[in-house]
């Protein structure tokens, strides 16, 4: 979060445009993201823009007919491909969004309708340039899945030694593990036909240990930094390569 005179100096700079709090996290995301190949704007902080954009809840629990009202996803959708044409968004998957139910009456049903409300956001958003989005997710939910994983949008599972990677890949073909984990990729690639692995935070060396399992065009490096980001995207950078 902005102290007052970071804020102040970032709104003098955008001077005549609609901007908010959230647009200053989305920004400052993405800024410090430079160099990185697919760049992906936002992360947990924009459950709240996504969740306002729910009809039909107050409070986080649904108590009348659901349905969205999409124009503020579309404003910051157009705001930041604007700056990064190639841009991705980042937000939670829909069980962490902190959604209750006070009208449907069935968990399945539920679920099913906020999942489909995710699909016609993201949809919204890509019709306004956003290339894709990553769900941060903290468990592997099988009508998420189901309804949600594709090309498009890409579950990232942010504690791995206890999400259910099995079934997250029975619907994903893109393996997300941190570099320390690497040895758990070949079982997992040949059993489930793994199109691309993504290594968090890896360093060529950790990137050198795929040579013996994997095509080099299968295998990215990804990040996920929650403070301190600008250098870590950077360093991230520099590192991304295998060495012959």
């Amino acid at each position: 979060m902005p102290g007052v005179p970071e804020l102040a100096g970032w709104l003098r700079r955008k001077q005549g445009e609609e901007v908010d709090l959230t647009t200053y996290r989305l920004d400052r995301s993405i800024e410090a993201q430079e160099g990185v190949a697919i760049p992906a704007a936002g992360g947990v902080f924009y459950g709240e823009r996504w969740r306002e954009a729910f009809l039909g809840i107050e409070d986080g629990v649904l108590v009348g007919e659901p349905g969205i009202e999409p124009s503020a996803v579309i404003a910051d959708a157009l705001y930041i491909h604007a700056m990064r044409k190639d841009a991705w968004f980042s937000l939670p998957a829909p069980h962490m969004l902190k959604v209750s139910d006070d009208y449907i009456g069935d968990v399945e049903e539920f679920s099913e309708t906020v999942t489909a409300a995710y699909a016609r956001l993201a949809r919204e958003m890509r019709d306004a340039g956003v290339r894709g989005h990553v769900l941060i997710a903290d468990r592997a939910d099988e009508i998420e899945l189901e309804r949600l994983a594709g090309g498009k949008i890409i579950f990232f599972p942010r504690n791995p030694e206890t999400f259910d990677l099995e079934l997250l890949l029975e619907y994903q073909r893109d393996l997300i593990l941190p570099a320390a984990e690497v040895g758990r990729a070949p079982d997992l690639m040949d059993q489930f036909g793994v199109r691309r692995l993504i290594l968090l935070d890896a360093g060529a060396a950790d990137l050198a240990v795929t040579r013996d399992f994997a095509d080099p065009d299968m295998i990215e490096t990804g990040g996920y930094c929650e403070e301190g980001c600008p250098g870590y995207w950077g360093d991230l950078v520099d590192r991304a390569f295998i060495p012959r």
